[in-house]
């Protein structure tokens, strides 16, 4: 059976500005300026490698800020990896948002509603 999800040692590294330019006149002063004090590297994967056989269903949980929604939004390629390689053989629907699709609705009827 072939794999028709695989991650090779996928990483995804995001830029984090912690400094915001108040200004146009401050925005194009920072273009010439190496401040690297106000940014920051944030590693939201590294080295990730694994596959997905083709009828197979996976589930990734984890603690907030473990790269659940980084790991989807490469495998559906909204976004790009900063290393790897990434095989998709198929197509793959992003519903990466929570709630999205769902008309909102206090959680004890959201749970009866939808697990019906």
């Amino acid at each position: 059976m072939s794999a028709a999800i695989q991650f090779d040692r996928v990483s995804k590294k995001f830029i984090l500005h912690h400094e915001r330019a108040r200004s146009f006149q401050e925005l194009v002063v920072g273009l010439f300026r190496r401040n690297n004090r106000s940014r920051e590297e944030f590693w939201a994967l590294r080295d990730v490698s694994f596959a997905v056989g083709q009828g197979e269903t996976v589930g990734i949980i984890g603690p907030n800020g473990a790269g659940k929604s980084t790991l989807l939004k490469l495998a559906a390629r909204v976004i790009e990896p900063t290393s790897g390689r990434i095989a998709v053989r198929g197509r793959i629907g992003a519903l990466l948002e929570l709630g999205a699709g769902f008309p909102w609705s206090p959680p004890p009827l959201n749970c009866c509603q939808y697990a019906a």
